[in-house]
């Protein structure tokens, strides 16, 4: 899990470290930064709300701390003991990215009709729709699975996953997890609490997904314990009954953070590490399939091991969206911006 796993290896760590130097000095150190985070997965959204459940005894604010928009995504460490093979999707916005130069929203975004595409496409192909608690017993447990089997999670509790995600989904009989960061339940973009408990009432599984959606592995191990605790009691709170799903923001973790959320009663914990096969040892890093952008349909097909779509279903799923409107080169692999977490006197810091 260490800096080893980047791509460019140590190197392109050290790189990155001198990068994050130059712009900010008083980065936390990078003993924390042991599960540095992948993609950014709310760096468009920017507001700021209570919590639903203050905490007096909330640790103070943490430090000022970098999170990079992008990095390559890497792939889950190889598994060792029995396996479980169970894809498990991993989606963001549900929606046309209204700013096509943004490239973190734009990679971040599924275009409605895509992803009505690829929920037909399950459904005409005999996917088994799993919940996330199914799968995480069956890798637990070593059990069989039913063939093609496939999971769909949602990070961040965005309003478009009620009005774009369910219909499609429940027009199939489908389910999902998401991941709710319950310090932005009702700010513009996201779901309200009104929202998250009719989600949970249609049966849906809500994750907590921290507070504030602070980098964890970056922050002192009090406050890291804060946003994981607090945002599963608020979500406890409001749905009235236990909440054991636990995504990282941004992918970002180290052993202590791991730990702590098994200790709070996590049965699971999903990172932004890419795989598609399980043991029971990692469930506390569950590895995932990132799915936003212009992903093709056939694309989405190979990832999760169905058969090369049809004409017609490519056809239905529309053309692949640009990042641009008229690109006339290829971007660059290297952010154009950093963008900065600065805290507010509120534990209920939104970016």
């Amino acid at each position: 899990m260490g800096w080893r796993n980047l791509p460019g290896g140590r190197g392109a760590a050290i790189s990155i470290l001198c990068l994050a130097a130059a712009v900010l000095p008083s980065i936390a150190p990078a003993s924390r930064l042991a599960g540095f985070p992948s993609a950014a997965s709310s760096d468009s959204a920017a507001a700021a709300a209570p919590t639903p459940a203050p905490d007096t005894s909330a640790p103070p604010e943490p430090p000022v701390q970098l999170v990079l928009g992008e990095l390559t995504n890497r792939s889950a460490p190889v598994p060792a003991g029995p396996t479980t093979f169970v894809p498990i999707l991993l989606y963001h916005y549900i929606r046309i990215n209204p700013n096509p130069a943004d490239r973190v929203g734009f990679n971040l975004s599924t275009p409605p009709a895509m992803f009505f595409a690829q929920m037909q496409y399950l459904s005409d192909h005999s996917f088994h729709v799993l919940s996330l608690h199914q799968a995480v017993e069956a890798i637990r447990q070593h059990r069989p699975l039913p063939s093609r089997p496939v999971v769909l999670t949602f990070d961040d509790g965005y309003a478009d996953f009620l009005t774009a995600a369910v219909p499609a989904m429940r027009a199939h009989g489908f389910t999902a997890t998401d991941f709710v960061i319950s310090g932005r339940m009702g700010v513009t973009g996201f779901m309200s609490p009104a929202q998250v408990l009719a989600a949970d009432g249609m049966g849906f599984n809500i994750g907590a997904h921290t507070v504030d959606h602070y980098a964890l592995a970056a922050l002192p191990p009090a406050r890291a314990s804060w946003e994981m605790r607090q945002s599963k009691l608020a979500l406890e709170s409001l749905l009235g009954h236990p909440v054991i799903d636990f995504a990282y923001p941004y992918g970002s973790y180290n052993a202590y953070d791991t730990t702590e959320a098994r200790r709070l009663g996590f049965e699971t914990a999903a990172s932004t590490l890419t795989g598609t096969v399980h043991t029971a040892g990692q469930l506390m890093f569950l590895s995932r399939v990132r799915i936003g952008g212009a992903m093709s349909l056939s694309t989405y097909a190979r990832l999760i091991g169905g058969p090369a779509p049809s004409h017609a279903e490519s056809t239905a799923a529309g053309p692949a969206p640009s990042p641009t409107p008229t690109p006339t080169r290829v971007p660059t692999a290297t952010p154009s911006a950093l963008p900065i977490a600065t805290p507010s006197k509120s534990p209920a810091l939104v970016r």
